[in-house]
């Protein structure tokens, strides 16, 4: 077996599943349904004289569809892949795969490619609902090109942390829990710890006093690298925003990542930490793939032992 050849058996069998159709239909059905409904009351409010406006209409629009398409990638990216190693194990078709041609990288590469297939399914299959926003006007291709890019290395990531919770744990049941609490700390963490330190009695001055510091608490953060590509119109009275603007004294709307003379956008670093946290969890999950074959001195042991046995059964039939 090859890796197309499992990455085609792995898409068959997830496309065949009535599971992978559902999670496509109430995907668009929420955020259809959530977008329906803003229109509905913007369309009233825009019927006063102090009204939004339709760039207005446009900007938020977007941006409630955008935090719930990252919302739902990240509760359901970690679903397709929780359960790849150890439900083979569970089957008995584990031993198979690593008796095949298949190396362990080709293993785990086709299963993370499987998984993320999905969730760039669900991506795809929500861009008409994102059209609509053009017709407001207000955000631009390449605010829409930036926020691709924060769905793809979020669900990439997610769906290694799946893998890797796969290997180490030996039930589906457990991994998939694991697999979920990961990435909801790797949410909800930093905005836990900002809020404790702005509850502390020196946590304010932390942030004035330290303001490149403490960016760094929200550099690895799919919700503050969305947030920052949005116009800086949307920005007006966000908290969030206020805190990475601290000691910032540029004009731009878009707060940069600053690490002494390095200047990057948030969601390019962000897109960077992923990339990088990526390749080293699919390093340990082929390391953790590869057959254990025992220390040389169990092997040694394993084959005198063998060894002796042998000389003892033809003494015996000698006798």
């Amino acid at each position: 077996m090859t890796f197309f050849a499992l990455l085609t058996k792995e898409m068959r069998l997830h496309l065949r599943r009535e599971r992978t159709i559902w999670i496509m239909v109430v995907y668009l059905l929420m955020m259809g349904m959530l977008g329906w409904l803003f229109l509905n009351n913007s369309s009233n409010a825009s019927a006063n004289a102090n009204g939004p406006g339709i760039s207005a209409i446009g900007v938020n629009l977007y941006t409630i569809l955008s935090q719930l398409q990252l919302l739902l990638i990240i509760l359901i990216s970690p679903s397709f892949t929780a359960t790849a190693i150890n439900g083979e194990k569970e089957r008995q078709t584990y031993d198979m795969l690593l008796c095949s041609r298949l190396s362990p990288r080709s293993l785990i590469l086709g299963k993370l490619s499987a998984g993320l297939i999905h969730t760039l399914l669900l991506i795809a299959a929500a861009i008409p609902l994102f059209s609509l926003v053009f017709f407001f006007g207000g955000i631009g291709p390449d605010q829409i090109a930036s926020d691709i890019v924060i769905y793809i290395v979020t669900a990439l990531w997610l769906s290694m942390v799946g893998i890797l919770c796969s290997i180490i744990f030996i039930r589906p049941a457990i991994s998939t829990a694991i697999a979920y609490i990961v990435s909801l700390l790797w949410v909800v963490l930093p905005f836990l710890l900002t809020l404790i330190l702005l509850t502390s009695t020196n946590g304010y001055q932390f942030f004035q006093l330290y303001p490149d510091r403490s960016r760094l608490i929200f550099i690895w953060n799919p919700v503050v690298a969305l947030i920052n590509t949005y116009p800086t119109s949307s920005q007006n009275g966000n908290p969030l925003f206020y805190i990475l603007s601290l000691g910032y004294s540029g004009q731009t709307g878009h707060i940069p990542f600053m690490l002494g003379s390095l200047r990057l956008p948030y969601w390019i670093a962000y897109a960077i930490i992923c990339i990088c946290a990526t390749t080293v969890c699919f390093l340990a999950s082929v390391m953790l793939a590869r057959p254990r074959l025992g220390t040389r001195r169990e092997r040694r042991d394993t084959t005198t032992n063998t060894t002796t046995d042998t000389a003892t059964d033809k003494a015996n039939a000698t006798a």
